[in-house]
């Protein structure tokens, strides 16, 4: 390959679209010769409230969803197309090698009799816009090889913010949260999903206030934790199932809330104000995460938050009342929260491009490390 360690060789972009489905993020990453990387431009694009929509009721089974399905993987290439337009209209000084699109999730069973994950968003037709090679589907080939396919973004946080002398935990909180244990001095690297993030969040706001979010955790500040009902959201199975393991929609929805609430107030023969509902769901995110750092405690010596709860600052407050490890963000490791993810889909995307795996068996169980994605060239 041209170039030399100090010189940039690469220029890749990665998508992200999570399963809060609320938007896209676009990072431009630049790679160098000696697989050191940097952010270089990033944009960000909302979805439109009909794909949103459409979004989260292909999360659960309906009538012709399969059309539905189509119709969303279409529009998603012209959405993603969007976002990446202007980080492409530079190409003459960053000529983008390859462009990683995650694409959005609509099912993930891993743990199936028959495993299989689907995320929508037609690469080929986003191909064929850009201009550009897209890589996809980059969880298949660890369920093929016997993995959970989730979470994926661990060898990108080993990649970027392991150090030699720290041990370092990295919490992506989106729809659905995950962490990383990064030891000291290369030392083997563990993630999985804690359970959900956001998604309850943004559900339960958007049924009782009609907003996509609770901003700035304003109507949560309000609230009481109902310590009765966190006890009966912490007893689900999956807070104590041994890794490796993942979730999604699929799984933490308003369904699966609904049916705890339903039982929680048969039971005690009260009612519960929607307030300190969303304040005890805040503290559901806050604990399953704090309760997997204390475990690793006192290995680990500070952690990392990346997505969109760190800009929730209840969740980084209780965060941080609920373990002694230190809690900052990944902008202390010099990638803001906002971008972590798009740009691992744009490092994964590279060393797919170069036939290299970027799949951690230690975090998904897979037999082996797996060359992540399909590529569909332009």
């Amino acid at each position: 390959m041209p170039g030399t360690s100090s010189d940039p060789l690469d220029y890749a972009i990665g998508i992200m679209s999570g399963t809060s489905a609320d938007g896209i993020d676009a990072v431009l990453l630049e790679i160098t010769e000696n697989n050191s990387f940097s952010v270089v431009a990033t944009n960000t694009l909302d979805f439109p409230l009909d794909v949103q929509k459409q979004i989260r009721d292909l999360g659960q089974p309906s009538n012709n969803e399969i059309e539905t399905m189509g119709s969303v993987h279409t529009k998603l290439a012209h959405l993603y197309y969007q976002a990446i337009k202007p980080l492409l209209k530079n190409s003459h000084r960053f000529p983008v090698s390859v462009i990683g699109c995650h694409g959005q999730t609509i099912r993930h069973h891993p743990d199936r009799e028959h495993p299989f994950t689907i995320q929508i968003g037609n690469a080929a037709l986003l191909a064929q816009l850009s201009n550009v090679p897209v890589v996809s589907d980059f969880r298949s080939a660890d369920i093929a090889a016997g993995g959970q396919g989730a979470p994926l973004a661990p060898s990108f946080h080993q990649a970027a913010f392991a150090a030699e002398t720290e041990h370092r935990g990295i919490i992506n909180i989106g729809g659905i949260s995950n962490l990383t244990h990064l030891p000291a001095a290369n030392g083997q690297v563990t993630g999985f999903d804690t359970g959900p993030g956001n998604t309850l969040l943004d559900h339960w706001t958007r049924l009782h206030l009609n907003r996509e979010y609770d901003e700035d955790a304003n109507w949560a500040k309000q609230g009481t934790i109902i310590d009765t009902l966190l006890e009966r959201l912490l007893s689900d199975s999956y807070f104590d199932r041994l890794p490796p393991k993942s979730t999604g929609l699929e799984y933490f929805n308003l369904s699966w809330l609904t049916e705890i609430l339903q039982t929680h107030k048969n039971d005690l023969s009260i009612e519960l104000a929607a307030v300190d509902v969303q304040t005890t769901l805040t503290a559901l995110t806050a604990t399953t995460i704090s309760d997997q750092l204390n475990r690793c405690h006192p290995l680990l010596e500070s952690a990392y938050v990346c997505g969109g709860g760190a800009k929730n600052p209840l969740i980084m407050k209780m965060l941080r009342d609920l373990t002694s490890i230190p809690i900052v963000t990944t902008l202390n490791l010099g990638i803001h929260p906002q971008w972590v993810e798009a740009a691992a889909f744009a490092w994964m995307a590279h060393r797919t491009l170069y036939r290299q795996p970027s799949t951690l068996p230690s975090v998904t169980g897979a037999k082996k490390e797996t060359i992540a994605g399909a590529i569909y060239f332009s």
